[in-house]
């Protein structure tokens, strides 16, 4: 029976896929780190880009008129030797329309700060000041070696997004500007490889994920033009600047989605009998599931689809294989199987997520076992709720779908929000 229900997960998700309800209650699983990019310049001097995306749940926010402003300052000092060598910021000022924007996990600012500097070995650290609050947080400490990247004439690579590239009518590839990461995801993200000499005709990537797994691809598909990172309506793309000698800019496609989270290191050659640059990057699930990081809690978590017996057979598995076992047995209900990113799965412990959270009442039950955090993990979002009062005076709440034409009743006799299912 309980399978039926993972089936209906399943159809439910593939057909009709509602806004998802996150969990507010649970901690941001980011560091605040920037993105850092190597560009060339002319001789051996660099363009060091410092890229910050603040989100706005940590800042502040005052009410002004019929809007909500918040105030911030990104300062960031770079060292060489322990010895400051130059120090730069920038003000920032956010404008909400209300209040719930300040609290969307999704919204947040972006900004960039460029140093020009000679190739060489820097540190840089970055500061958040909050001007309402006069709160101050320290971002996350980088450390660069710009000399070796010269030296190979390979520039490190820089993420992007070709399909969202419309700047004011320019086509500039988006940055993916998520802490140097590329997101895990079913989307297809490209890199854009900067090469000094423009004689090259193809570049070879080789992949290795998690020091097990390689993808080795080759391209030959490029552009010539200098690079710069341009602002454009809070979001920051990759342009195209003429002042500057040009590189030759190798764009890698097709890789995004066969890589699994984790560290991902990448070596790159012009030539077969050449020397690779080596580069290191992150596969990071940006809004992972909060239920989903504890393998054995998200195993458990299937008591409420799955037969009992399923559930124990895996948790009797060796607990390093539990990450492995979960993999598995979601695998059989992938919608996108030639991608790593299961979307039937991430679907099924956002729910938990959100019952976990919403449904938890004044006797302090957790949310999950509540009648109405059952129906959500199966069901998902109702397309209405309506609530009511019944001829004794109990909260009565309907939840009504109209895709499937169920209909759920629940009743709160007590006062407490432990919400009985009475029908349905």
């Amino acid at each position: 029976m309980k399978k039926l229900f993972l089936i209906f997960i399943f159809l439910n998700f593939a057909i009709y896929s509602q806004p998802r309800l996150r969990s507010d209650s649970f901690p941001n699983p980011l560091q605040i780190k920037p993105t850092i990019n190597v560009m060339p310049d002319t001789g051996r001097t660099v363009v060091i880009s410092y890229l910050y995306r603040i989100p706005y749940k940590l800042l502040v926010f005052e009410k002004a008129g019929n809007n909500f402003k918040a105030s911030l300052r990104i300062m960031v000092e770079v060292l060489k030797d322990d010895e400051l060598v130059v120090r730069n910021f920038q003000d920032k000022k956010v404008t909400a329309d209300n209040f719930e924007i300040t609290q969307n996990k999704d919204a947040s600012v972006q900004g960039i700060i460029s140093f020009k500097l000679e190739a060489d070995e820097y540190d840089l650290n970055g500061v958040l000041n909050d001007l309402n609050s006069e709160k101050e947080i320290k971002l996350a400490p980088e450390h660069i070696t710009t000399s070796e990247i010269i030296e190979s004439g390979i520039f490190n690579p820089v993420i992007v997004d070709f399909s969202d590239s419309n700047c004011n009518g320019n086509q500039f590839p988006l940055i993916v500007n998520h802490s140097g990461s590329i997101p895990y995801s079913s989307k297809e993200f490209q890199l854009v490889i900067p090469v000094a000499d423009t004689s090259v005709q193809k570049l070879t990537v080789e992949l290795k994920n998690n020091d097990d797994e390689t993808i080795t691809k080759s391209t030959t598909e490029s552009y010539l033009s200098g690079l710069t990172i341009s602002e454009c309506n809070d979001r920051l793309y990759l342009g195209r600047i003429e002042s500057i000698h040009p590189t030759k800019n190798f764009v890698l496609n097709n890789f995004s989605t066969q890589l699994s989270e984790g560290k991902v290191k990448l070596n790159i050659k012009e030539n077969e009998d050449d020397e690779s640059a080596e580069f290191t990057i992150h596969v990071d699930w940006i809004d992972k599931p909060f239920s989903l990081r504890n393998p054995e809690f998200a195993i458990e978590m299937l008591q409420y689809i799955e037969d009992e017996k399923v559930v124990d057979k895996m948790l009797d598995a060796d607990e390093d294989d539990y990450k492995e076992e979960l993999n598995e047995y979601w695998k059989k209900y992938d919608p996108t199987p030639a991608t790593k990113y299961n979307e039937l799965m991430e679907e099924f412990y956002s729910r938990i997520d959100y019952a976990a959270s919403k449904f938890r009442n004044l006797t302090k039950r957790n949310g999950i076992s509540t009648d109405r955090g059952k129906v959500y993990i199966r069901y998902g979002k109702p397309d209405k709720i309506e609530r009511s009062s019944d001829e004794y005076g109990y909260v009565v709440e309907t939840w009504i779908y109209s895709n499937n034409k169920q209909k759920f009743v629940f009743v709160d006799k007590d006062g407490t929000g432990n919400f009985i299912l009475v029908e349905g």
